[in-house]
């Protein structure tokens, strides 16, 4: 089966190459496409994930979902077609996100908090830097539409999680750097590493091992090649309203393995969600 799927893959890449002859368009080395991807992935994450460190939770998480309405934005600048009912489904999927992201079940004192966070605090650097990441996110799945029919969904993720493993080992380093220059404690010196267990509290837990090794295959690797995959057929802009589900299958995850019922503004929120899916997709 690993000779055929090889078989395969080889035969995709002769197909693409044909119909790049064809077509007259020139691709550029895969390893140039996969470094962008791996930057436009770093930083979205990166930036979202600095940001958190000095704005609230709850408006943190309805800025990071503005990209539903960059991606068309982006698209339509670059000279794409966005059709009228996409505009649509960008528009009912943000408040439908809205509705989740400052949705607390636990008290209405609590939801009144978390929707004043979300839009009367002082705009501050956390949340440019989380609109920005954002704006990185929109410009992964922008670029994901354009190299998606260019190359091999395999090689492509592999070679940019490959690259993005890189920036954030680069992270990391400067990181450890700067603890241990806390610390006041040289690198390789008695207690170096002691001073950097902080950074990682779950370091020796197997739990925190396999949810690590989860996300690594599921959320990550899986889902990236079908992603790709995906948006080889759709569109940036309809692909980021799909994307948007993700809170919802979170709902139902939530319920059938934990038990959590979401309030009714949550389900209201994840209806509009699936109704701006389809909307867009038609």
């Amino acid at each position: 089966s690993s000779s055929s799927s090889l078989g395969g893959t080889e035969e995709g890449e002769e197909e693409r190459q044909e119909q790049q002859q064809i077509d007259g368009t020139v691709v550029r080395p895969m390893w140039m496409s996969a470094l962008e991807l791996a930057f436009w992935n770093f930083g979205a994450q990166g930036l979202i994930n600095a940001g958190l460190l000095f704005s609230p939770a709850a408006r943190a998480s309805f800025l990071t979902q503005t990209s539903v309405v960059m991606t068309p934005l982006l698209s339509a600048l670059a000279g794409e077609s966005i059709k009228s009912s996409v505009w649509g489904g960008c528009a009912i999927a943000l408040f439908g996100l809205f509705l989740i992201s400052t949705s607390v079940s636990s008290s209405s004192d609590a939801m009144t908090d978390a929707v004043a966070a979300a839009t009367t605090s002082t705009f501050n650097q956390g949340d440019a830097m989380i609109l920005l990441g954002a704006l990185s996110w929109s410009m992964y799945i922008f670029r994901t539409s354009k190299f998606a029919k260019s190359y091999s969904e395999l090689t492509l993720q592999f070679t940019k999680t490959w690259l993005l493993a890189l920036m954030y080992l680069g992270w990391f380093l400067v990181t450890a750097s700067s603890a241990l220059a806390s610390a006041g404690t040289p690198f390789l010196s008695p207690g170096w590493v002691h001073s950097l267990l902080p950074l990682w509290s779950g370091w020796n837990s197997p739990v925190v091992w396999l949810l690590l090794a989860y996300s690594a295959v599921g959320p990550g690797a899986v889902a990236d090649l079908l992603q790709q995959r995906g948006q080889r057929e759709t569109s940036a802009s309809e692909s980021n309203i799909i994307l948007c589900m993700e809170p919802v299958f979170a709902a139902v995850c939530a319920f059938a393995i934990l038990g959590e019922v979401s309030s009714m503004k949550e389900m209201v929120g994840g209806l509009l969600i699936v109704v701006a899916a389809v909307l867009a997709s038609k």
